[in-house]
């Protein structure tokens, strides 16, 4: 297809689905947007199929790794001439690193990039990460931060103008985690017992920042004393992954579960006692969307406070918060939940929880990427 001048070109990599970016997407068509997308990975990811349902101007560009890299500098510099945007959007990591530096080369006036992770190349002294990271900071115009933790690391750690940081929440489907209700037999938790099933849930990419060993060292001391207890754990299988099999075979397999992916979270969240998040700093986590989740579902849940979790105020008053990389804590709080000796937290308020809906997220990032064509 012969390509065509647009407004704003779209470029994404390192993502598969995401309702997030196909809502931004889709408001940006609703309000008339003359926008393109390129996606840099293949035409059988899902978000590549949504587009070409919704008949989207999509170009595909096949993911090459980093010594590839100037072979899609190139390709992205083609559709840039090609399309003569004003704006150029871009999300996940090496569409942010192409996207800006063909961008700023061609003299694009506007260069919007999301930051999506927090202190992660920082924390491990990854000193390739922390220059790309600065260098997309400084040809980016404007810099979407996901939480205040992430604005505040840009601020802090890698000296970016306040100015240049716009705030916008990832969001979240929150009626598909309403719609459902919990202990439907309307059993309370304080009237389980030893002949039925305890479900802990956790959904969580097995990275070490994310703490998942700890909660397989609470749920093994919690399984010796109650044999009920059931461990479920959603998430890609990364660098803790050994580590956590290597916890776990410590009890028959036959009583906890690891899947890297579900593809009904709602409804998994729905099916559980308690839901335990445990990031092992404050600012190792840059969003946590399963915060806003569980939450949402309303289900019990155990938290260490990172990411998106320091803006509610105050979030033991909702949630057990317990102490970083401490399997003793989490061991504790799970115990008292069974035993009815601590009660589930009360249910965070709507206000609040509005804030994050896919819905006011994707018109704040359509106001900000508009503004930028006009």
């Amino acid at each position: 297809m012969k390509s065509q001048q647009r407004e704003i070109l779209v470029v994404f990599s390192d993502v598969d689905f995401s309702p997030q970016l196909n809502s931004i997407l889709q408001e940006l068509h609703n309000r008339g947007a003359n926008f393109a997308v390129v996606l840099i990975g293949n035409t059988q990811l899902k978000i590549a199929q949504q587009i070409v349902n919704q008949g989207w101007d999509l170009r595909v560009i096949r993911e090459r790794g980093k010594f590839g890299s100037a072979f899609s500098l190139l390709l992205i510099t083609r559709e840039i001439i090609q399309k003569r945007p004003r704006v150029l959007f871009a999300s996940g990591q090496f569409a942010t690193v192409i996207g800006t530096l063909s961008a700023r080369l061609l003299n694009i006036p506007r260069r919007i990039t999301i930051r999506h992770h927090s202190n992660f190349h920082h924390k491990y002294k990854m000193k390739f990460g922390i220059l790309i990271d600065k260098l997309v900071n400084f040809l980016s115009t404007e810099i979407i931060a996901v939480s205040s933790t992430v604005k505040d690391i840009l601020v802090s750690y890698e000296g970016v103008k306040a100015e240049k940081i716009v705030l916008i929440h990832n969001g979240v489907e929150l009626s598909k985690f309403r719609e459902l209700t919990i202990n439907a037999n309307g059993i309370t938790y304080q009237e389980k017992n030893n002949k039925e099933i305890f479900h802990i849930g956790v959904i969580s990419r097995l990275t070490q920042w994310k703490g998942v060993e700890y909660i397989a060292l609470a749920f093994v001391k919690l399984h010796r004393e109650f044999p009920n207890f059931r461990l479920h754990i959603v998430g890609a299988f990364a660098d803790s992954y050994s580590r956590v099999v290597e916890i776990l075979s410590a009890i028959d397999n036959r009583f906890y579960t690891l899947e890297q992916q579900n593809h009904n979270i709602p409804a998994f969240l729905h099916s559980l006692d308690v839901f335990v998040h445990v990031p092992i700093g404050p600012s190792d986590e840059a969003f946590g969307i399963v915060y806003i989740e569980a939450l949402a579902a309303g289900i019990p849940c155990i938290f260490t406070c990172s990411g998106v979790l320091n803006e509610l105020d105050p979030p033991d008053r909702y949630a057990a918060i317990v102490e970083y990389a401490n399997y003793e804590d989490i061991y504790a709080n799970i115990k008292g939940l069974f035993l009815g000796t601590s009660n589930p937290k009360i249910t965070v308020p709507d206000s609040w929880l509005n804030t994050f809906t896919v819905e006011v997220m994707a018109k704040s990032y359509s106001d900000l990427i508009l503004e930028a064509a006009n």
